[in-house]
């Protein structure tokens, strides 16, 4: 409970979309997000990416189960992190149903289920997930 207060805080303090005027589209956002991200304003990329991922982009997801995953830039919340892969990977994105099935593989964040271990990781699978995840290298943390 205290890891969702201190989120929605963060969320609350971020800058917002609409008072950058609006006029910044979803690639635009990700490039603002990425350039706060490498000049270590994290509070800023992940306000943006939360904004994003609100608004259904998995890519985000996706960051944010990495960062609260790792516990980068914010307290580590595995559990949020789930959350966060969740969406991502049910947004198609390979590299969080890997990530989510490992999850539940090993019991980090969700409860063990071999079940849906095995799940996740076939979608990955089917969605050809890369050789090589890339969430820790877009972010300079690999």
């Amino acid at each position: 409970m205290k890891s969702l207060i201190r989120f929605l805080l963060l969320c609350l303090l971020s800058p917002a979309v609409v008072a950058m005027g609006g006029a910044l589209v979803e690639a635009e956002v990700h490039a603002e997000a990425m350039k706060a991200w490498h000049a270590s304003d994290h509070r800023t990329a992940i306000g943006l990416w939360t904004q994003l991922a609100g608004a259904g982009d998995s890519q985000a997801s996706l960051f944010l189960g990495y960062v609260f995953r790792q516990g980068l830039g914010v307290e580590r919340d595995e559990s949020l992190a789930a959350d966060w892969y969740r969406q991502a990977a049910e947004g198609g994105e390979a590299e969080a149903q890997y990530e989510l099935a490992l999850m539940y593989e090993l019991g980090i964040g969700v409860p063990r289920n071999p079940d849906q271990a095995a799940a996740w990781y076939g979608l990955a699978t089917s969605e050809s997930c890369p050789a090589e995840l890339s969430a820790g290298g877009l972010l300079g943390d690999r």
